[in-house]
């Protein structure tokens, strides 16, 4: 704000702060012109009334204020939310539904409260680096690893509106942590594993879904997807990206699965809750995620002899980036069915 025109504000004593309400009001009319700014918060008060200053106010009734001496007023800059809240709208027809509600999930319960009522052209470079050592401090390293690509991307979407006119991400370095992967269980685990479901008073709709999931190898959001046809399991790829083509993918009816399907209700496990799975899971297991039950079906399948390469595919996974691999393998279905008669152990 230019001095001279604080200077206005504070002589013509129109701030006021209402005790009963604990808000700062600032009003003034210049030549029949209302203009009005309101926030519990003092500075947030001052620009509110400059933007209100800027959009041109509202016509008053009665005697005008004498106008005074003629300012250029500053440019006033939006909130540092309200940029993050326009970029991922802006996010949200180019990704998943999943990424969305990913992204939304970070900014409400991490970045938002912490630059609650703060201008873009406020935070600094240890405004930033503050909040991502808060969740280093406490050994959160992926979250703040999630927050700190998306402050980046958030003050490069600012920099390209010339809201600000550097990032103030751009002398922080990301996170460093080693990323933890899922182990498989063990044949011993697996066999408490089925041995604890069986006696759990867990629904039985959820207990076939979690059985399903071990011997498919499956993520928990592609159950919804599942169908049975000609001996093989059929799902969407729940990792395709938006605006690339879907392809289904096919594992097939493995000996370790068969013997389940005529008690499964396919059509009900399809509305099962992916969070249902996982804290049903972590219920028998604690030590371990329910996305392990997909690591020990693909560590299985290959203990059994099925090729690397074939166990991708069922994973979803690619097999390598060669040209081979990416174009020209496609598996016959009798021969997935062949493939599949070797996962079988004793359990």
């Amino acid at each position: 704000m230019p001095s001279n025109f604080k200077q206005i504000l504070e002589k013509q004593k129109i701030i006021r702060y209402r005790e009963e309400t604990g808000v700062y009001e600032i009003r003034k009319q210049i030549d029949g012109v209302s203009y009005f700014g309101s926030s519990k918060n003092r500075d947030e008060a001052v620009r509110k009334f400059l933007l209100d200053v800027r959009n041109g106010g509202k016509p008053a009734r009665g005697k005008c204020v004498p106008v005074p001496a003629v300012i250029e007023l500053p440019k006033v800059l939006p909130l540092f939310n309200d940029v993050a809240a326009r970029w991922l709208e802006l996010r949200k027809p180019l990704i998943k539904a999943t990424t969305y509600e990913h992204y939304e999930s970070v900014f409400r319960a991490n970045i938002f409260p912490a630059y609650e009522g703060r201008r873009v052209d406020e935070l600094k470079q240890s405004d930033c680096q503050e909040l991502i050592n808060r969740y280093i401090d406490c050994e959160k390293y992926r979250t703040a690893d999630k927050i700190y690509q998306s402050l980046k991307a958030i003050f490069e979407f600012a920099l390209g509106e010339e809201l600000i006119e550097r990032s103030p991400m751009r002398f922080i370095k990301p996170p460093q942590y080693e990323e933890q992967n899922g182990v498989s269980l063990t044949l011993e685990e697996e066999r408490e594993f089925l041995r604890l479901l069986a006696a759990s008073k867990c629904d039985e709709v959820i207990k076939h879904a979690l059985i399903f999931i071990l011997y498919t190898g499956i993520r928990r959001s592609e159950l919804a997807s599942a169908r049975i046809e000609d001996g093989c399991i059929e799902v969407k790829n729940s990792k395709t990206r938006k605006g690339f083509k879907e392809k289904p993918r096919i594992i097939p009816v493995t000996p370790m699965l068969s013997p389940w399907l005529p008690s499964f209700k396919l059509e009900l496990m399809r509305t099962v809750r992916p969070d249902a799975l996982t804290q049903a899971f972590k219920r028998l297991m604690p030590a371990h995620h329910q996305h392990e039950l997909r690591h020990t079906f693909i560590t299985r399948c290959q203990e059994c002899g099925v090729p690397r390469e074939v166990v991708s595919v069922w994973a979803g996974h690619a097999a390598d980036n060669t040209q081979t691999s990416n174009v020209y393998t496609h598996f016959s279905r009798e021969f997935m069915k062949r493939e599949g008669k070797k996962v079988n152990y004793n359990i």
